[in-house]
């Protein structure tokens, strides 16, 4: 029989106050909360919800925010991360490690398939204004890792405004109650929870249902039928409690005894962090982060293991303001004059009747083709047709289009099209480059929490990588060495991370080779290698080693056997080349 939990009073205590901080957090989130579920429905074409509009009203939705956000999302991610390493010190052993490890990451970002897991970073970014990603060491195969954390999931202390100046941050998740079980050592006195569904992205209690049951058995031994949409059914079939991760900083201090018997006061907590995580009234963890290396020695940003990027929104709030919240108006009046137009094409086909009641019409007027229409007596039947609509309707539809465009920095270009006055391919793209400025700021964001991502991993990799790993290093000859490297190795090594601006965004290549080609031209740019490197070309790598075989060779200096038979031709080849006397 499993004994009573019986935690002590300062367990009681710190359970008390993780609650609470936890409670504060998810209390002043309130109202940020609801305007996530208003952008989720915008974003998802719930654009007409809680209006009451009679039935023949037509309610046409111009999805123009999910259009706006799904084209930015591949702009933005276009092209893998150029992620420099570099070494503080700048010595050849430095540059060596920063060089080996450089291409160590650029193997583990194609082995955790950054390039699908950033769009979502990004998804929740644009949505809901901001994009949370927790990173942790995997132990299955000894290296970094990251997730991407469900917004509504995540706390932070009400008066922080980034995780630099934040004091605690709290991951709450419904967790189901094996996983409690199996990961923690009071895990079994764990008790399920019901209703967790409002910690979450995904709303059970609303979700629509489908078509397609399943037949299931509840934790009462009672075969019921669940559709396959229903979250609940899962909360049935495997109870969850919700569990809440807390870490906040912790200066408290505590004398221990030294290597040389003497005792000597320091943190309790290295880095001054402290991890607590706690599940319906029982602690399941109390103690140092995993992570006490997160530091400004090794380039961190902060001691959390969690990276953030914001979308503009005030600078005293932690949160940013979501996208489908700043063009729902323009959205919105799209939606109702595109619906008021089609209830005018509705009523012109199907227009209305006046009928004087002398008539003594005897069939029923509808709007069906070569129709006979029968009637006694005086009186007249009249067709209402109703008014065109003015030409200023259509053109300020137009104008809100336009300024759509300028709001969302989504426009013809970014979307691949052409503008009217655009005449010949080089303008065309130099307006597309153009355009992809108006979301350069979203572009620098991303930049900025790719960089710290990257700082986490490296400190990761340098305190805790215990396995020898191979990588593929390719030198600026172009050739391919594997190299060993072991992440302890390179503990004493200053290395900081930097992601290159604007890097994931399209490059446009017409562009950037005119500009090299007139360049060129101009004599500015006299550097083959160079030239040849930033154009696409076939057998350009061929090319390429053709011209840095013939550098190598006119850097060589000339044997004296080159410069002549005799003296006298010796001397003479001196006296034309005077820059070959140094050199011979």
């Amino acid at each position: 029989m499993l004994e009573k939990y019986k935690p002590s009073p300062q367990d009681k205590e710190l359970i008390k106050r993780t609650e609470n901080m936890f409670g504060m957090a998810r209390k002043a989130r309130t109202e940020v909360t609801k305007l996530w579920r208003e952008a989720e429905g915008l974003y998802q074409g719930n654009h007409w919800e809680g209006m009451n509009m009679p039935q023949f009203k037509n309610q046409i939705t111009v999805d123009l925010i999910a259009s706006a956000i799904d084209t930015m999302i591949p702009i933005l991610t276009s092209r893998p991360p150029k992620i420099d390493i570099l070494s503080v010190t700048g010595d050849d052993k430095g540059m060596n490690v920063a060089d080996t490890l450089q291409a160590f990451m650029d193997e583990l970002w194609q082995i955790r398939d950054m390039q699908n897991i950033i769009p979502e970073l990004l998804l929740d970014y644009l949505v809901y204004g901001t994009g949370i990603m927790k990173t942790h060491w995997n132990n299955v195969d000894d290296m970094p890792d990251c997730d991407i954390i469900d917004p509504f999931n995540f706390y932070v202390n009400p008066s922080a405004t980034k995780l630099e100046n934040a004091e605690w941050v709290c991951l709450a998740s419904a967790m189901p109650m094996y996983e409690i079980k199996e990961r923690f050592e009071n895990g079994e006195h764990v008790k399920p929870m019901s209703n967790l569904d409002k910690y979450s992205a995904t709303k059970i209690g609303t979700t629509s249902y489908g078509d397609d049951k399943i037949q299931v058995t509840d934790t009462k031994g009672q075969e019921t039928n669940y559709y396959e949409s229903h979250g609940k059914a899962m909360e049935d079939l495997e109870p969850r409690a919700l569990v809440i991760e807390c870490y906040m900083r912790d200066p408290s201090k505590e004398y221990v005894t030294n290597q040389d018997g003497v005792e000597e006061k320091r943190m309790k907590y290295p880095n001054g962090m402290r991890q607590v995580i706690v599940s319906n009234g029982v602690l399941l963890y109390d103690g140092k982060t995993k992570y006490p290396f997160f530091n400004k020695e090794n380039h961190c940003p902060h001691p959390f293991p969690f990276v953030t990027i914001k979308n503009t929104g005030s600078p005293h709030s932690f949160w940013g303001k979501p996208e489908p919240k700043r063009l729902k108006s323009l959205n919105l009046a799209m939606d109702r004059i595109a619906s008021q137009v089609s209830d005018n094409i509705a009523l012109t086909a199907n227009p209305s009747w006046v009928v004087d009641e002398t008539t003594g019409v005897e069939n029923q007027i509808t709007n069906k083709p070569a129709q006979i229409i029968r009637k006694k007596g005086a009186g007249n039947v009249q067709m209402i047709t109703p008014p065109s609509m003015p030409n200023y309707v259509f053109n300020f539809y137009q104008l809100l289009g336009d300024v759509f465009e300028t709001v969302s920095g989504v426009n013809k270009a970014t979307q691949g099209k052409e503008a009217s006055n655009v005449t010949s391919g080089v303008q065309a793209q130099i307006y597309r480059q153009a355009s992809t400025t108006k979301i350069d700021f979203k572009s620098r964001t991303l930049d900025q929490a790719i960089t710290s991502l990257g700082a986490m991993w490296v400190a990761m990799f340098k305190h805790l990588g215990n396995q020898v790993k191979r990588v593929n290093f390719v030198g600026n000859d172009g050739v391919t060495e594997p190299r060993d490297m072991i992440g302890v190795m390179f503990k004493d090594i200053d290395l900081m991370v930097r992601a290159k601006a604007g890097s994931m965004l399209p490059e446009n290549r017409m562009f950037v080779e005119n500009k090299i080609l007139q360049l060129a031209q101009l004599g500015i740019v006299t550097d083959p290698e160079y030239i040849v490197e930033n154009m696409e070309m076939p057998s350009k790598e061929r090319l390429l080693a053709k011209i840095r075989e013939e550098k190598e060779q006119a850097e060589q200096p000339p044997a004296p056997e080159e410069l002549g038979g005799n003296e006298d031709e010796i001397y003479e080849t001196l006296r034309n080349n005077p820059d070959l006397i140094d050199q011979v």
